[in-house]
């Protein structure tokens, strides 16, 4: 009988103390944060080489390489650590984004309305046998 009571009491302490242990709610909330700070100087630096593009060629390759970046390190965080972001980390992504967009937008017109050489020769140019 006494070692009924001492097996009860032990019983009881045990799920007294595994019912009080702390749940880590955010468990991706860490790598949630890495996802934010890589994103932000991935954008960061497309935006400043962007700003550098001369022409729509070197443009497009900057933006085709910004999105491979981004889906590369997308992948490399666990599924779901993206809904962990907090809202201002959120908010900073999405101006970061909407700056880009803009940015292209904004030179790609600049491209359009920029006369282009002329870089054909003149059909006279060419010898007649």
């Amino acid at each position: 009988m006494k070692n009924l009571l001492y097996i009860t009491f032990l019983c009881t302490a045990l799920a007294c103390s595994f019912s009080c242990v702390k749940k880590n709610e955010h468990s991706l909330r860490g790598e949630a944060r890495e996802l934010y700070v890589e994103s932000k100087r991935i954008a960061t630096l497309y935006l400043d080489s962007m700003a550098g593009a001369k022409d729509s060629v070197t443009l497009f390759s900057l933006c085709e390489r910004y999105d491979e970046e981004i889906t590369r390190l997308n992948y490399a965080h666990a599924a779901g650590a993206d809904y962990e972001i907090s809202e201002g980390e959120n908010d900073t992504l999405t101006n970061l984004n909407s700056r880009f967009i803009i940015l292209r937008d904004s030179l790609l017109r600049q491209y359009a309305r920029t006369p282009l050489p002329i870089d054909s020769l003149p059909s006279d140019s060419i010898p007649h046998p």
